[in-house]
């Protein structure tokens, strides 16, 4: 099983899994491709930290969304 730590290890995963059709057609946008820019400009405002050695005795997956 390859190590994912990233959305871009995903990609690389499946662009050698699939043909290069359905890869194309899933990494691309329609006509001008904004929305498909704008999609990516936002996730990459989203920075996610890694915690390592942390007490996880009384963990919760409760989430709060913030603008």
């Amino acid at each position: 099983m390859p190590l994912i730590t990233c959305v871009e290890d995903l990609r690389v995963l499946y662009k050698r899994r699939i043909t290069k059709m359905f890869y194309d057609y899933r990494d691309s946008g329609s006509w001008t491709e904004s929305t498909y820019r704008e999609n990516l400009s936002a996730f990459e405002k989203i920075k996610l930290r890694q915690r390592v050695l942390v007490d996880i005795e009384d963990r919760s997956i409760a989430s709060k969304m913030v603008d």
